[in-house]
């Protein structure tokens, strides 16, 4: 799962993706809840680093984190500030400390259980200024029964080819996409064979709120998709915002 087949032609397989969605929303998260109009950011999971772009293209201080290497290797084409790092474990010392963290696009549903939750939270909140936020989404049980339960996709892109085959295990709670991947070799004049398997954990809506430590943050929101409406039964993504409690 670190994206190493996926990594070159990323960007591509998700251009169907609405990156400018979450600016606006970030954008009016800071107009509303952030004390700065600036803020420092820095994104878990950043992937390739498309919605980091923006941001840094907006004026905002911007640093970059993925788990995955090869992604972090595309980040670093467009981004200034790039690290390789796991969220629950980030490598941040002394005085690194934001405004904001995000971590988007469902990247907290590979979170498989709620101890790595609380690994997460917790290094959040040592890196969130005093009154920062934190922005995290995820992807929901209605999302995946709808959607992406027994979902096939392909594309050819000439010097990629892709096949996905999406489903959703409900007694655990897992979503699947198992990638089969040609890629072509210049060199040999050949495509090499590679496969991938993804899995994320879909909690319910609940269960993710009862992970947030009540004594690190307060709930600032449980919105509906992109907007700041309540979630409901039929949500296909949950954003979350959190503020720092008052301390260190």
């Amino acid at each position: 799962m670190n994206y190493s087949a996926l990594a070159p032609f990323y960007d591509r397989l998700m251009a169907h993706v609405g990156y400018h969605r979450w600016h606006i929303l970030i954008e009016e998260i800071v107009r509303r809840y952030c004390a700065t109009a600036r803020p420092s950011i820095f994104e878990i999971g950043a992937g390739t680093g498309a919605l980091g772009e923006r941001l840094v293209a907006a004026g905002f201080s911007y640093i970059a984190s993925d788990l995955s290497f090869p992604m972090c290797a595309r980040a670093r084409r467009r981004l200034e500030k790039t690290v390789c790092a796991d969220g629950r474990l980030l490598p941040l010392r002394g005085p690194a400390r934001f405004d904001l963290m995000l971590f988007l696009y469902d990247g907290i549903n590979y979170l498989m259980d709620s101890n790595e939750y609380q690994q997460l939270f917790f290094g959040v909140h040592a890196h969130l200024n005093p009154g920062g936020l934190f922005l995290f989404d995820v992807t929901t049980v209605f999302n995946s029964t709808a959607n992406f339960n027994e979902y096939l996709d392909a594309d050819d892109y000439g010097d990629h080819f892709y096949f996905r085959r999406s489903y959703y295990q409900a007694l655990k709670g897992i979503q699947c996409n198992d990638f089969t991947i040609f890629s072509r070799d210049d060199g040999a004049g050949a495509y090499k064979k590679s496969t991938e398997h993804h899995e994320q954990k879909v909690f319910p809506v609940t269960v993710v709120r009862d992970c947030v430590p009540s004594n690190l943050f307060d709930i600032l929101g449980i919105w509906d998709n992109f907007s700041f409406k309540k979630h409901n039964a039929r949500s296909e993504r949950v954003h979350f915002l959190l503020r720092k409690k008052d301390g260190p």
